[in-house]
């Protein structure tokens, strides 16, 4: 069968995988000269004449207006077509495994899935489609991690027609919504329930109401509600919940789980923050060591959620009280934090302050032999104060000068003057940083002008455009300046959804043709307002 050509079109080659629906195989496209996927739509045999005509009808209905949905989170249907009788399916063909051959992944993992998947399914929803079948075997992470959607309504038409859940459905129901496990017509919001089982398995290794080999009990058990409540996910708990909340008028739109699970995704990426800068060596070098200590934050941790203990005895359905919709996810004031490797950019820039470190205390002892220790004192002063906001008294830089005797001290102090009046005093990436608050969320555009072209190619517009379009409002206050180019500032965050966040962020920024541009940033803490 590698050989046959279907429709006359598509020569089948590798048999990719098979179900209770049918089997999916790789094929080339003779006609476009591409690889395919092509998915053969068994009609199951205890269906009648007349259901498995209905069948292939539906089957092809269905097709086509899978056909309809472009995306980049969604498979994409080429064709619909019958060959002996068989309908099949024409589709993208994407290098993948599914979210059910991944295993257990980690709680970022999956939020980072999770997202990417309900952007997609969002986008079906606005179109119209209910996808009905939401489920781990339906998650492709591509070989690059690029997640999509498949198999648009397809394996529910042979249990529409049988008129049954348990005695066709392929495999096990665990994913459904209560409600259509009830026998009610699946919704948008059924979607929402059956990507928080997907994701929760996902995370927790088993659907959220376990696993039992007779459909009709497990059926029962999710019609009435009944999940374990999660024990492994982490910062990812209160939204899984909110998501398997069982009254579907209490679960959040695809839209809101999509900004939910990208702001968690961000919030939980792993951070590295450069160091503040090495003042240079003073007659306490116990004391400079401190002060860089003190200026390297610590990494960010999320704050504990609220989530239902795992009892030994059988669980019971958690009450809906539970299942209050968690403020959205937060993200890194300007953008999401950058994710990939920063550890080598990180380590160099230590590297090279450590060098800098050197040679200043190495310049400082020339300069100073055969001084008394009253002489060495103010130079070690003057240079250790570059690095501090522009708010200590400016008495100090005359004080310096007058006490200071040498003429070679005297000069580089005035040299160190001029250097401080320069164009760019430290202040202005504070003022960058207010200015930038002072625009969002409303001036997207002029903000995203504001991030350099490094950190616009870490995040991607379409992240900033989701993070910046679920807040309403936005403040910054208690903005310090902490380095040449670090700014801290503390960001009140007022989501479309209602819920408030407040954060402590640290920013680097670059200068770029006399404008400071944000080039980097990092979450401090990060607590409900």
């Amino acid at each position: 069968m590698n050989e046959q050509i279907i429709a006359g079109r598509y020569r089948l080659a590798e048999r990719l995988g098979s179900g209770g629906m049918g089997v999916v195989w790789q094929a080339y496209d003779e006609r476009l000269h591409r690889k395919v996927a092509v998915k053969q739509v068994m009609v199951p045999a205890e269906l009648t004449s007349s259901q498995g005509e209905e069948m292939i009808r539906r089957t092809m209905r269905e097709g086509r207006i899978a056909a309809r949905l472009q995306h980049p989170q969604l498979i994409t249907v080429f064709d619909v077509v019958q060959d002996g009788g068989q309908p099949y399916l024409i589709m993208e063909y994407l290098p993948s495994t599914s979210l059910a051959g991944l295993g257990t992944l980690a709680p970022d993992e999956v939020a980072r899935i999770g997202a990417e998947a309900a952007d997609g399914l969002a986008a079906a929803h606005e179109s119209g489609v209910v996808h009905r079948d939401v489920k781990p075997g339906n998650v492709l992470v591509g070989e690059d991690g690029t997640v999509k959607i498949t198999d648009f309504g397809i394996a529910r038409v042979t249990e529409d027609i049988a008129g049954t859940l348990t005695s066709t459905f392929a495999g096990t129901p665990a994913y459904l919504a209560p409600e259509v496990a009830k026998g009610n017509p699946a919704t948008y919001a059924s979607d929402v329930y059956s990507l928080g089982a997907t994701l929760y398995t996902a995370v927790e290794g088993v659907p959220p109401s376990g696993k039992d080999s007779n459909p009709m009990a497990q059926l029962y058990r999710i019609a009435s509600g009944v999940i374990t409540p999660p024990t492994k996910a982490g910062p990812l708990s209160d939204l899984l919940l909110w998501l398997l909340n069982p009254d579907p008028e209490q679960r959040p739109t695809m839209v809101q789980a999509r900004d939910a699970l990208a702001g968690l995704t961000y919030e939980m990426a792993p951070t590295i923050v450069a160091p503040a800068p090495v003042p240079a060596p003073s007659a306490d070098n116990t004391a400079a060591n401190d002060t860089v200590a003190n200026n390297t934050a610590a990494p960010h941790t999320a704050a504990p959620h609220n989530v239902a203990p795992h009892d030994a005895a059988p669980p019971n359905a958690v009450p809906n009280a539970a299942f209050q919709a968690p403020p959205a996810g937060p993200l890194p004031a300007a953008a999401p934090p950058e994710r990939g490797n920063r550890r080598g950019r990180a380590v160099l820039f230590a590297a090279v302050l450590v060098v800098v470190a050197v040679a200043a205390a190495l310049v400082t002892t020339l300069v100073n032999r055969g001084d008394s220790p009253d002489n060495a004192a103010p130079a070690a002063e003057t240079t250790s104060s570059k690095p501090e906001p522009t708010t200590e008294p400016p008495t100090s830089d005359s004080e310096d000068e007058t006490t200071a005797p040498p003429t070679t001290t005297t000069t580089t102090t005035t040299t160190t003057t001029t250097t401080t009046t320069a164009p760019q005093p430290p202040a202005d990436p504070g003022a960058a940083i207010s200015s930038y608050y002072a625009m969002m969320p409303g001036s997207r555009d002029d903000g995203w002008n504001r991030l350099s072209a490094r950190y616009q190619n870490k995040t991607g517009r379409s992240s900033y455009e989701r993070w910046w379009g679920s807040i309403s409002a936005v403040s910054a206050s208690e903005i310090a300046v902490t380095g040449p180019t670090t700014v801290e500032v503390t960001v009140l965050y007022n989501f479309t959804n209602g819920s408030r966040k407040r954060e402590r962020h640290r920013y680097t920024l670059v200068n770029q043709n006399g404008a400071w541009l944000i080039d980097a940033s990092a979450v401090l803490s990060s607590n409900p307002a």
